[in-house]
């Protein structure tokens, strides 16, 4: 039986805690258009998507046509309009819609959108983060007059792959979503913090040593 080395196995353990440190986001909602609107692009129809109805319906980037937009629902949506389109549900009103980038290696570091509510009331979202984290922004109020504008932010440099107004608490009539624009970015891989690098550092070590060693 081979007998196991101690320091061998902590160097192994070091270089692993280095890079399996988990990893989050950390995503805001915010009303309003914040920091503005000039790096986030218009997602268009008329250019690339799919006018009509549909579910899922797809739109692009003003910027980059082939940079695709889905939007999709528990129900059949409708596209009307050209260029920044109006988003509706077939009967009107919806309660649940899904915006993602249709290229899965792209994220949204900064979504902005404009949701139409016929009446006073509060929403649900749901975002979820390169890494597979869950942000919840429950009870978040919405305006009866007319336009809701949300910005969807990222403080850490990271980004989401998934925006949903999950359901509606109090009113279920939102009549359409619209005036959708969103930054594109690369989903990277995340680096060593500081600490894994130190500990990956010292498990090289060890493992020097040991060969040094058994030379």
């Amino acid at each position: 039986m081979m007998k196991k080395n101690p320091l061998l196995a902590a160097t192994a353990l070091a270089c692993g805690l280095a890079f399996a440190a988990p990893a989050s986001a950390t995503l805001t909602l915010q009303s309003g258009l914040v920091g503005g609107s000039g790096d986030v692009d218009n997602v268009i129809f008329n250019a690339c998507g799919t006018a009509g109805t549909g579910n899922p319906v797809q739109g692009c980037l003003n910027t980059s046509h082939t940079t695709l937009v889905n939007f999709s629902s528990n129900e059949t949506l409708n596209i009307s309009g050209g260029g920044q389109a109006t988003i509706s549900a077939q009967d009107g009103t919806f309660n649940t819609i899904s915006i993602a980038l249709d290229d899965t290696s792209l994220g949204f570091g900064k979504l902005q959108f404009n949701l139409d509510a016929t009446a006073n009331g509060t929403a649900n979202f749901q975002a979820i983060d390169q890494f597979g984290n869950v942000f919840n922004f429950n009870n978040v109020a919405l305006n009866g007059n007319g336009n809701n504008f949300f910005t969807l932010g990222s403080l850490d440099g990271q980004v989401a792959v998934s925006f949903t107004l999950v359901s509606t608490v109090g009113i279920s009539l939102i009549s359409d979503l619209e005036q959708v624009r969103l930054g594109a970015t690369e989903i990277s891989t995340p680096v060593p913090a500081p600490a894994g690098l130190a500990l990956m550092g010292l498990g090289l070590l060890g493992l020097g040593m040991v060969r040094r060693k058994t030379a």
